[in-house]
């Protein structure tokens, strides 16, 4: 899971309106503030936007098939649209048409015949306004400490990645960790050390997780987890195995350690596919009893989850 800086990519905008003319009154008005996706049909819309992604869509109120009503109704069934700003575009005004289309989640609307320059300067603020709550979301969901996903991250990665497993039929593994002695680190060296350590494992971490799904996160104080998605078991001890070797390889002193001079990690793998009415909690259940049975063991080790 990354978070790539948004404010580098085009912004997106799809327009629905069934008359072509306003189309393409509309796409040259917008083409200088990002990519502009056209559709006629109401019954289009809702898939071209899961298609695009947009950041703004313009809805017009009336069309043959369906209405914008219906239309903005359906968009917000979708989880990657629930943040997605909508603008009516209407050819009715009044205080009734204004107050159903803000009660029904737009965020504002236009009226007909669109005038260009009103046109663009809303459509640059409402864009700028998506940018900064796109800023916010990925600021609450990134640890301010280490930059790897949170733990609120975390739980609706694997609540999302978990119920695909259970339609795909695909293994999900995941690896959570800890550092060993952590407490006596930072009681031998002061908490700032410890904060670079965490920096210092966090970084290995990231580079563990080398797929486009997989997800590391700081699970709590110095534990880490990396969610998996169709991993199988043995490639996700392979993994944990090369984490475990690279952080050891870091050599960063820990004089408070009874398992090595130098700063290390228990790590505890389960797999699971998803059987009917499970729930992820079962998964994350078999990785800490596996972290559990590494540091019995000695630490410093990989444990695999029984199956």
């Amino acid at each position: 899971m990354n978070f790539p800086d948004e404010r580098a990519r085009e912004a997106r905008i799809v327009v629905v309106d069934d008359d072509p003319a306003t189309l393409r009154v509309l796409a040259s008005v917008l083409k200088s503030l990002g990519k502009v996706y056209l559709t006629t049909r109401s019954d289009e819309a809702v898939s071209l936007a899961c298609r695009v992604d947009p950041d703004l869509v313009l809805l017009d109120v009336e069309m043959p098939d369906a209405d914008g009503f219906a239309v903005l109704k359906e968009l917000r069934t979708h989880a990657q649209l629930a943040h997605t700003l909508v603008l009516f575009v209407t050819s009715h005004g009044g205080p009734d048409i204004e107050t159903r289309a803000l009660s029904a989640g737009a965020i504002d609307f236009i009226q007909k015949p669109v005038h260009a320059d009103i046109v663009r300067a809303r459509v640059r603020n409402y864009l700028a306004l998506k940018q900064q709550g796109d800023q916010l979301r990925r600021w609450s969901m990134i640890d301010g400490l280490t930059g790897l996903a949170n733990r609120r991250a975390f739980d609706a990665e694997l609540d999302h990645e978990w119920a695909r497993a259970a339609k795909s039929g695909e293994p999900l593994a995941l690896v959570l960790c800890d550092i060993d002695y952590f407490k006596r680190f930072n009681d031998v060296y002061g908490h700032p050390t410890g904060d670079a350590c965490l920096q210092s494992v966090a970084a290995v971490l990231r580079g563990g997780a080398t797929s486009p799904r997989a997800v590391a996160a700081r699970y709590g104080g110095e534990e880490f987890a990396l969610l998996l998605p169709g991993i199988a078991a043995a490639d996700a001890t392979q993994v944990a195995e090369a984490l475990c070797a690279a952080v050891s390889a870091l050599d960063v002193s820990h004089a408070g350690s009874e398992v090595a001079p130098n700063v290390t990690l228990s790590l505890g793998v389960a797999t699971k596919t998803p059987g009917p009415g499970e729930r992820p909690g079962v998964l994350v259940r078999a990785a800490d009893a596996a972290l559990y049975q590494a540091k019995e063991q000695g630490r410093n080790r990989v444990a695999l989850a029984r199956s």
